[in-house]
């Protein structure tokens, strides 16, 4: 089957952004809701700022359910500097823009922003799934869940290899990290017993999108893995780099960007963290992380 990639801004939102069943079985099976969701109404991604001169911010699927809890799903394949606070910016701005001036404040429902990565948040090699909320520092147990941070590191679960079909949390997560391995575990009259998931690949067959579409598609595959081979080659020149001055000197120092990353590097070596977990996270080679390790 010629399908585009599920983590593509043109086929996560022909799916999730035009099927409300679809978006509402993967957030049911994704986010921890104390009550599941049986209807969504779409929203507009636009996020407009408080003043004129702020920042404006499209998500890729905004929604609301029957309890008017508001829904902020977002789909990130690269890193994204200030990606945290970009998240929290447009969650608070849901949040306060819920009431009227004359509403009262108990009307005011949880917001939830679901963000799923193609990439890695934290070091932890075994923590994929994340959800934040306002929490007492002391009293752990003691939170306020008005703000649900919820991030999900598909790179992570992949590597756990934990899958399991029967599970629908699973079966998504499989979706959006590759449909296409699907067909290694299931015959077409198989997979069609798992509608959703069916119907999701389905949707992103190449069939189902102009020539215009396809076009800009194909724009963007070339522009990632542009984008991914000129960051690995700065990185690995700069690492290159913070190596010598830091045999040189003793000591990584600088203000050029292989020389920050490599001082982050070596205080992950110092903290114990595996050589290939590092290679893995910054996209360098191994063989320079092991000279690294040659200076903690």
């Amino acid at each position: 089957m010629n399908i585009i990639d599920s983590k593509s801004d043109l086929g996560f939102k022909k799916v999730f952004a035009e099927r409300p069943h679809l978006l509402m079985s993967l957030l049911n099976n994704l986010l921890p809701l104390s009550n599941p969701i049986v209807s969504l109404e779409y929203l507009s991604p636009e996020l407009t700022p408080d003043q004129e001169d702020g920042k404006n911010t499209i998500v890729d699927v905004r929604c609301t359910d029957t309890h008017n809890r508001h829904f902020i799903v977002e789909m990130q394949v690269s890193k994204q500097a200030g990606f945290v606070k970009r998240v929290i910016t447009n969650m608070t701005k849901v949040y306060s823009r819920q009431l009227s001036k004359v509403d009262p404040y108990i009307l005011a429902q949880p917001v939830y922003s679901l963000n799923l990565l193609d990439h890695a948040l934290s070091n932890n090699e075994n923590k994929w799934f994340h959800h934040y909320t306002l929490t007492e520092r002391e009293l752990h147990e003691d939170y306020i869940d008005e703000l649900n941070l919820i991030v999900v590191e598909l790179p992570k679960w992949r590597k756990l290899n934990t899958f399991d079909l029967q599970k629908p949390k699973d079966r998504w997560l499989m979706y959006l990290s590759d449909p296409n391995m699907f067909s290694k575990f299931l015959t077409e009259k198989e997979l069609a017993r798992y509608n959703e998931i069916s119907e999701a690949i389905e949707v992103l067959e190449t069939k189902n999108f102009t020539p215009e579409q396809i076009r800009g598609y194909e724009l963007y595959i070339d522009n990632m893995r542009s984008y991914v081979t000129n960051m690995s080659e700065a990185r690995r020149e700069g690492i290159e780099q913070g190596i010598e001055q830091g045999m040189e000197k003793g000591k990584t120092e600088g203000k050029a960007e292989g020389l920050q990353l490599s001082v982050l590097i070596l205080e992950e070596l110092k903290a114990g963290v595996k050589v290939s977990i590092i290679a893995e996270k910054y996209n360098i080679d191994t063989a320079l992380v092991e000279q690294l390790k040659t200076l903690v």
